[in-house]
């Protein structure tokens, strides 16, 4: 069994979103069930039962325990805002990848190394930050955020996501983003996180 857990201690940054397309495109390779741990929003389970469903399966963590895990191959874990260290260092201990999203804006980056710093301090290595909701070009935030990251050292996905409409409106009509009618972005939004997936399974 394959566990990921999606966390940042900012609200905001597109854990939902990471979450839900992860655990969608996971589904396509082996029972997948994810996690809906942020209890005040329910930002999963509400995307799921917004439309006709999801790939996967998608629980509330307080049936967690009550569940049998031994029909999935894949758990994905979205967590709430406001983590604190030590739960995110449990996370990276119960998970075989914790993805640790972010905007390419000054305040998310900003924030991302109080994040960071515990896995940093002590010596984590099974996490990778995503840069989520990059403005398109001329915009220069995406390349910049990542040229910052990789100078600290912090390992990050080779792929960005670029910033889409269809990522909402998939969460309004219950779907998976590639199956957004209309808009012509959708697609695209849809194929960074199954190169983003690839690198995962790699």
């Amino acid at each position: 069994m394959f566990r990921i857990a999606i966390a940042n201690d900012k609200g905001g940054v597109g854990k939902t979103t990471t979450a839900v397309m992860l655990a969608t495109l996971l589904a396509d390779k082996g029972p997948t069930l994810l996690i809906d741990a942020d209890e005040k929003t329910a930002s999963a389970t509400e995307w799921a039962a917004a439309g006709p469903g999801l790939a996967c399966t998608v629980i509330p963590v307080e049936d967690l325990d009550a569940t049998d895990l031994s029909p999935y191959t894949y758990l994905v874990f979205d967590t709430k805002a406001g983590e604190d260290a030590g739960d995110l260092l449990e996370l990276s201990q119960a998970v075989d990848l914790l993805i640790v999203p972010t905007k390419p804006d000054a305040l998310s980056l900003r924030a991302l190394p109080k994040t960071l710093a515990p896995l940093i301090e002590r010596g984590i290595k099974n996490y990778r930050v995503l840069i989520t909701d990059v403005p398109p070009s001329p915009s220069t935030d995406g390349h910049e955020a990542r040229a910052a990251l990789m100078d600290l050292g912090v390992p990050v996905f080779s792929r960005d996501i670029r910033r889409a409409s269809a990522f909402n409106k998939a969460a309004l009509a219950g779907t998976r983003v590639r199956d957004v009618k209309g808009d012509q972005r959708a697609k695209l939004a849809h194929m960074d996180y199954e190169l983003v997936l690839r690198e995962v399974l790699a």
